[in-house]
C-alpha cells in the first residue's frame, strides 16, 4: 500500500497488538464474487475490515456477507522470516542525546506490509532510548505500495521522490522536502508513483510489537 493502478489493499496496524494484517472486502470485492457466481463472500470479523460501500454493492447485489465464517489461519500462526532490522552507527552521551550517523543507515525489510512487498525501514530512536515516539526511515517502489490503518500519530518528511497518501478517495501528493501529518485512527494507501523514501515519527514510541524493525545499532558510547 496503490494510489495509481489497481490495488486490492491490505489494511495493517503497526501497534503491539497488531500483527496480523487484516483484509479488506471493499465493493470491487462483492462485485467480483457476485460475476463469479458467489452469492455470499466470507468476512471474518477479526480478519477483515468490510467498508460501507461493500455493504451497499452487497444489498444492490443481493450478496451476503458472512462475518461468522470461521476464521483462517493467520500469519503469526505460520513459520516467520528470521527478522531483518537494518543498521545504523548511533552516538549515545550520557546526557541521553542521541546522534544518528546518516551515512551508516542500511534499511531493513519491513515484513508487516504483507510478504510480496519490499518495504525497506529502519527505526532509529525508540523507546528502548527513553523516547517517547520512534524516529526511522522507509522506502519503497510503486509495486510495492500498500493499505495502512494507523492507531498512533505519525508525521512524515519525504527525503527522497514522491509520496502519495490516499485517504477518503483524493490522494495528497509531497516531494522532498514536504511533511504530512497522519492523525491516529486513519486509514490510508502509502503510494508512490516511482519510488519513495521518508523519514518518519510516530508516537508513542511503541507502534510496533517491543524490538520490532528496531535494534542493529552499532553504538559508540561517550
Amino acid at each position: 500500500m496503490a494510489a495509481h493502478g489497481h490495488l486490492t489493499p491490505t489494511v495493517l496496524h503497526r501497534s503491539a497488538e497488531a500483527s496480523v494484517a487484516k483484509r479488506v472486502i471493499s465493493a470491487d470485492t462483492v462485485r467480483e464474487a457476485h460475476a463469479a457466481g458467489q452469492t455470499s463472500v466470507q468476512a471474518p470479523r477479526r480478519q477483515t475490515i468490510v467498508t460501507p460501500a461493500a455493504w451497499s454493492a452487497a444489498s444492490e447485489l443481493r450478496v451476503a456477507i458472512d462475518q461468522d465464517a470461521a476464521a483462517e489461519p493467520t500469519a503469526a500462526s505460520q513459520p516467520q522470516r528470521p527478522p531483518n532490522p537494518g543498521t545504523c552507527e548511533r552516538v549515545v552521551d550520557p546526557s541521553g542525546v542521541v546522534l544518528v550517523r546518516g551515512n551508516s543507515v542500511r534499511l531493513g525489510r519491513f515484513d508487516g506490509a504483507g510478504p510480496d512487498k519490499n518495504i525497506g525501514l529502519i527505526d532509529l530512536i525508540t523507546g528502548r532510548d527513553g523516547a517517547p515516539m520512534t524516529a526511522g526511515i522507509m522506502s519503497w517502489q510503486r509495486k510495492d505500495s500498500f493499505a495502512w490503518a494507523l492507531d498512533y500519530d505519525e508525521v512524515d518528511l519525504v527525503l527522497e521522490g514522491v509520496l502519495q497518501i490516499s485517504v477518503g478517495g483524493q490522494v495528497l501528493e509531497g516531494r522532498a522536502g514536504d511533511v504530512f501529518y497522519l492523525p491516529k485512527g486513519s486509514r490510508i494507501v502509502f503510494g508512490t508513483p516511482s519510488r519513495v523514501r521518508v523519514f518518519y515519527v510516530t508516537y508513542p514510541a511503541n507502534w510496533a510489537q517491543a524490538g520490532a524493525g528496531a535494534g542493529g545499532e552499532i553504538e559508540v558510547r561517550r
